[in-house]
Formats: C-alpha cells, sequence, structure tokens
C-alpha cells in the first residue's frame, strides 16, 4: 500500500473539463471517492491553518472573484460519465488509477467537499436533492453512501439539518440493488471538530464565528444529526509559539467529546487524522502513527465512541 502514497496526498479537484466532479482514492473511505466541488470560486467561511487549498493571490488566479452558481444540470452530466466510466473500467485504463489494486477498483461514496464549504453554498439543498434522487435511482449505485465532508457551519441551521434527515439515508442502511449489498452501509455527515478552546479554535481554525458561539451551535446540531467526528492532528513548528497536540489540546478535545456524548450528541466515530497533502507552509507538520495512536488511546480512556486513526 505504500506505492499508493502518492494517490493519497494528492486530492486534485480537477478531472478532465471538469468543473466541479472530480475523483480522488481516500484511505479513509477505502476506494475511489467521488467528489463534488461547489466551491470553484474556493469560497470558505474558515482560514483552517492546515488547507492545501491556495488561497494566496497566486493560488487565486482563474478562480471566480465571487460565488458563480453552481450549473446543476452541467453537475449531473459530470457525475454521470464519471460513474459510467467507473463502471465500464475505462477509468482504471489510465494514470494515475491504472496503478490500483483490485479491491480499491471500487467507489467508494459520493462526497461532498471540494475547494471550501459546501454546506454554505446556496444551491446545496437543491444539489443534494439532484444528486440523492441520482444516486437512488441509478442501477448499481444505490448502495454507494453520500457523505458530506463539512466544518458544520452550514448545519447550524434547522432548515439544513432537516434538508439532511430527509433526504439522506443517516439513521437506516442504503438499499440494496439487484447487483450488491448495502452491506448496511448509511449515508453519513464527517463533521471536523479540529479545536476544543478558544486559543486553539482560533490558532488551527482561524473562523470569524467566537468560540462561544460555535461551541453551542456545534453541541445543538450534533443533538440532531447523527456524524462522524473528524480532526486533523498535527504540529505547528513556528519558533515564536510552537503548537503540539499533546497536552492542551488533547485534554480540552477529550473534554469536549466526552461531554458532547454525555448530552446526546449522536457520534458514530471518531477519525483522528493527520497532514497527508501539502499543506500552505512548512510550518504545518504531519505527526507520527505512534504519536497518533497514543492520542487516540488516551482518548478512549474517557470517550466512550469508537475511534479510527488515519497516519
Amino acid at each position: 500500500m505504500e506505492t499508493l502514497a502518492p494517490l493519497w496526498k494528492s486530492h486534485e479537484r480537477s478531472y478532465g473539463k471538469n468543473r466541479y466532479v472530480y475523483p480522488v482514492l481516500s484511505r479513509r473511505a477505502g476506494g475511489i471517492s467521488v467528489g463534488i466541488n461547489l466551491n470553484p470560486d474556493k469560497g470558505c467561511n474558515f482560514d483552517c491553518v492546515y488547507c492545501q487549498v491556495d488561497r494566496t493571490p497566486s493560488g487565486m488566479e482563474g478562480a471566480d472573484p465571487v460565488h458563480r452558481t453552481v450549473e446543476v444540470g452541467r453537475l449531473l452530466d459530470e457525475l454521470a460519465a464519471l460513474l459510467e466510466s467507473v463502471h465500464k473500467g475505462d477509468f482504471f485504463r489510465t494514470g494515475p488509477f491504472d496503478a490500483l489494486p483490485a479491491e480499491l477498483r471500487c467507489i467508494a461514496d459520493i462526497a461532498f467537499s471540494g475547494d471550501g464549504e459546501p454546506t454554505m453554498v446556496p444551491e446545496f439543498s437543491e444539489i443534494l436533492n439532484a444528486v440523492a434522487t441520482a444516486r437512488n435511482t441509478t442501477p448499481g449505485l444505490s448502495h454507494v453512501p453520500i457523505r458530506i465532508i463539512t466544518n458544520g457551519t452550514g448545519l447550524f441551521k434547522s432548515r439544513i439539518r432537516r434538508l439532511l434527515r430527509e433526504t439522506l439515508f443517516l439513521d437506516r442502511p442504503l438499499p440494496a440493488d439487484d447487483k450488491s449489498s448495502s452491506g448496511g452501509k448509511t449515508d453519513e455527515i464527517w463533521f471536523k471538530i479540529d479545536a476544543a478552546d478558544p486559543g486553539s479554535f482560533s490558532r488551527i481554525d482561524r473562523s470569524a464565528l467566537t468560540f462561544d458561539r460555535y461551541r453551542n451551535a456545534v453541541s445543538e446540531a450534533l443533538r440532531d444529526l447523527p456524524v462522524t467526528l473528524q480532526t486533523m492532528v498535527m504540529d505547528i513548528r513556528t519558533p515564536e509559539s510552537p503548537f503540539r497536540p499533546e497536552g492542551a489540546w488533547a485534554e480540552a478535545m477529550r473534554d469536549w467529546v466526552t461531554t458532547l456524548l454525555r448530552e446526546g450528541s449522536d457520534i458514530r466515530e471518531w477519525h483522528l487524522y493527520t497532514v497527508a497533502r501539502k499543506p500552505p507552509t512548512p510550518e504545518i507538520v504531519a505527526i507520527s502513527a505512534e504519536r497518533l495512536r497514543h492520542l487516540a488511546d488516551f482518548f478512549r480512556e474517557s470517550v466512550s465512541c469508537p475511534i479510527a486513526v488515519f497516519p
């Protein structure tokens, strides 16, 4: 699997002439993740210190200066073409995906991710409905989960939470079809929490939200929806103010996740992962697999939900 590291580390949001739909090899999904990028303008309400999206002046060349309405028809055409290419096997006959072993030559999910926060896009509701309908009615695809990869802020709105509950299979298994079994899989929300105290939130997520407002809204959203938490774990090696996750950051994360569970949050699993793709500055550094496992063991002493690590 070491030979696949370049694919895991390269999550380019581009594929042919597509604007919205792109494939990546996902180590957490376990196969080809068909990404849907609603933010070609790179718009996001967080400015995470580790984000590989280049928002420097040179990186913004060619990006739309303001949000351009997402073309739903074009997005669905791109999605259908990519899925057909995978289904026929043409997709795996050209690089870099021709190097994949047989067990990874599958569509693991359809993921709303991309170059910004998908749930904040005005067209999100319309597009989610359209993609879910296409998934549900396409032979051989109804068992493939939809994943919303999000910083959670769009889910602070009750209407968006209601949309997700009504549109996705969050609390029940996906239907099987004639050619495959759902295997008990469900749709999922991968909800990012990188910090549990004001200082770390300001340092890592760099959002205009105050931490108190963020914390209260997260607690409300997680009592209303089942989620998988996802947490980036890293070192920040700045000479003036270095950051390591061991110690105060880990203690605050442990305490908050424990509190969330005690107060009724439906956290199905907690993913701890580290930097896999090139960050914007050399000060952002991945931690070792050993350190990541030690942090997971520390959290397991108090946290009752399953914890998975992805070095």
